[in-house]
Parts: C-alpha cells; sequence; structure tokens
C-alpha cells in the first residue's frame, strides 16, 4: 500500500468518525433532538451512514485500505472518547443520561476495531479489491 493510499484510508477512517457522529450527536443532522429517542435517532443515522462508508472501502477499495478507514475510525472513537469527552470533558456524545452508556460502548467497539485492522493488516489479508 502506497504512503497516499494509507494517509487516504486514514483521513477516510477519521473524517467519518468526526464529521458523521460528531454531526449527529451535537447537531443532530440540523434537527432538534431533545427527546431519549430524538438523540438515539440521530446517533443510529450518524451509524448507518458510518456502516456505508465502511462497506464502500470494503467493495470498492484494496483491503488495507479498508484497513486503514476501520483503524482510522477505531482510533478516532477511542481517543476523542477518552481525552475530548471524559479527560476533558468538552462535549458529550448525547446529553442525556444514556451517554456513558454509549460513550463506553463506542471506546471497546474503537478498540476493537483497532484490533481488528491491525490483525488483518499484519496477516496478510491484503487481497486487492477492484
Amino acid at each position: 500500500m502506497t504512503m497516499i493510499s494509507r494517509v487516504a484510508s486514514f483521513l477516510t477512517g477519521i473524517f467519518v468518525m468526526d464529521f458523521w457522529f460528531h454531526q449527529g450527536q451535537v447537531h443532530a443532522f440540523g434537527f432538534t433532538a431533545d427527546t431519549f429517542w430524538e438523540r438515539i435517532g440521530a446517533l443510529a443515522l450518524a451509524g448507518v451512514v458510518t456502516l456505508a462508508v465502511f462497506w464502500a472501502s470494503w467493495v470498492f477499495f484494496t483491503r488495507s485500505f479498508f484497513n486503514g478507514v476501520i483503524f482510522a475510525a477505531g482510533f478516532f472513537a477511542s481517543v476523542d472518547m477518552v481525552i475530548v469527552h471524559w479527560l476533558f470533558g468538552l462535549h458529550r456524545i448525547t446529553y442525556g443520561a444514556e451517554a456513558i452508556y454509549i460513550e463506553v460502548f463506542l471506546l471497546i467497539l474503537g478498540i476493537v476495531m483497532v484490533v481488528f485492522a491491525l490483525r488483518n493488516e499484519q496477516g496478510g489479508t491484503h487481497n486487492e479489491a477492484v
């Protein structure tokens, strides 16, 4: 995998987690998300868009690119959760009682994504897609 491809996959993963999830949880995509179900709906929409980007990177790019996207998204989710959400307390994933449960889930999911991507990349699953 070339350096440009690695950087592109990393930036794609960061973009997906930063832009879509932060747009989903902070701004609710321009809608007001005051109730529990509205907040969960905004996060679910961000999750669907994120999964669509993961799917597209799996189908249309190399496996190494896909692994880079998964790694970057997991890395960003984990680091952002610990530093921005918990250490500095700049914002929360939602501003309801459910926030801590969702944040812990996303932290664990981020760590799993990083491990998954590293194992796949080092394990020789470098099959080239289309």
